[in-house]
């Protein structure tokens, strides 16, 4: 067990823009981490980070599936509590976010969508991005006790508020992701998915206070379209848990990913410090699995919302060494598809990741104004765990899966061509 503090967090933070692959949310400032961390201390606990050999064999086990991103404009107009315009780094007017989907309610009920006499307004415990106190109570009811804790799905900006939460109820949290070292835009993209492990039941949460079990499913795709469809009309989030057994957990897990995000934060931290190029302190800490695939500026970016994800494609300009070559980048919520001088180049589910080489952040899909035209970047290619390299992990995550008719050639082949 290892007890992290303020740095290892707030490397985490550093780490996870960098190696979530463009998606799985924004990441807060590294103040804002602080503050969220000094409340957990304030409060005499600690944030305890476990491997998944130290996780007790009879513990029951919740793993995260939710999902968010982009809706059309007839379903914003209908309900959209959460807004990519939220995302930033610091909110300059904070909100009350329960109090802003109870008016958004109230606000419905006067125009088109009558509340009845039994109609009751969320409250504190369905809380947007954290999780739902609701859903959790029904799937441990459904699983027999309470859950010892929970497995993160993917590499986050969202680790600090999660770990912090976990810490406020004295559970650890888990070395270990269900997707691996990058984020995933489908909840098929899971190590459970890769094992045949069944999903249900599974517990889906609401803004507007809606609690979902389903029980039974034909496949893990078909508990995405599931919860695809749930998230249109849910103001373009929900929240989801499933319950997994230990045995399950150890054998399909990705071990370790936590803490190489770490690494890689605490590298870029220490040579921003130090005065040196924080992409060399990122590959350094990545080792043979990390590999320079571009550098340039951006030329152009664009970006569209359709059925709980955002869809586009950047356009990259090649500088320095690659004066003279381009690189577009296709991305669903994540990075997927990228085509050198219009060749397809490296794809999903190896990691595809944009970061400014003067701050060491990396560009978020979800923060779409961090893509400003003539910025300069480096994309960096990170190696998938090797589960994914099989027929099921490519017609999980390959870009077949999202609709390309591109073969994946694994980086590590195209590096040494």
């Amino acid at each position: 067990m290892r007890i992290l503090t303020k740095d290892d967090i707030q490397d985490y933070t550093i780490g996870s823009t960098i190696l979530s692959t463009g998606g799985g949310g924004v990441a807060p400032s590294l103040e804002a981490v602080g503050k969220m961390v000094d409340k957990v201390l304030e409060a005499d606990k600690k944030i305890r980070l476990i491997t998944l050999e130290e996780v007790p064999n009879d513990a029951i086990i919740f793993s995260h599936v939710g999902t968010g991103g982009g809706v059309q404009s007839k379903m914003k107009e209908k309900w959209l509590f959460w807004s990519r315009a939220r995302l930033q780094r610091d909110m300059k007017y904070p909100i009350d976010q329960t109090e802003l989907i109870r008016e958004n309610i109230r606000q419905a009920d006067r125009e088109w969508c009558p509340l009845n006499t039994w109609s009751k307004l969320p409250g504190p415990d369905n809380p947007v991005g954290t999780g739902s106190e609701a859903g959790e109570k029904r799937l441990a009811e459904l699983a027999g006790g309470k859950p010892y804790t929970e497995l993160h799905f993917e590499v986050s900006p969202g680790f600090a508020q999660l770990v912090c939460n976990h810490a406020m109820v004295d559970r650890p949290y888990i070395d270990a992701t269900a997707a691996g070292s990058r984020a995933a835009p489908e909840i098929g993209q899971n190590c459970f998915n890769l094992g045949n492990v069944v999903p249900t039941p599974a517990v889906f949460t609401t803004a507007m206070g809606d609690l979902v079990v389903v029980e039974k499913v034909l496949c893990f795709q078909r508990l995405e379209e599931i919860l695809e469809g749930i998230s249109t009309y849910s103001g373009s989030t929900t929240r989801g848990i499933h319950h997994v057994s230990v045995s399950d957990l150890k054998k399909y897990a990705f071990p370790g990913v936590e803490s190489l995000v770490m690494r890689v934060g605490k590298g870029v931290r220490n040579a921003l410090k130090a005065g040196n190029p924080p992409v060399d302190a990122a590959m350094k800490a990545l080792g043979n699995r990390g590999f320079k695939l571009f550098e340039g500026e951006i030329l152009n970016y664009w970006q569209d919302d359709a059925y709980s994800f955002i869809w586009g494609m950047a356009r990259i300009r090649g500088t320095g060494n690659y004066k003279g070559h381009d690189m577009r980048i296709w991305y669903c919520n994540e990075n997927h598809v990228s085509w050198l001088d219009g060749k397809p180049y490296v794809t999903s589910p190896d990691c595809i990741n944009v970061v400014d080489p003067e701050t060491g952040w990396g560009l978020a899909n979800f923060w779409s104004s961090e893509w400003e035209t003539g910025r300069k970047v480096v994309v960096i290619g990170v190696e998938i765990e090797q589960a994914w390299e099989t027929p099921m992990g490519l017609k999980i995550f390959g870009p077949q899966h999202f609709r390309w008719d591109i073969e994946h050639v694994p980086i590590r082949k195209l590096m040494e061509k």
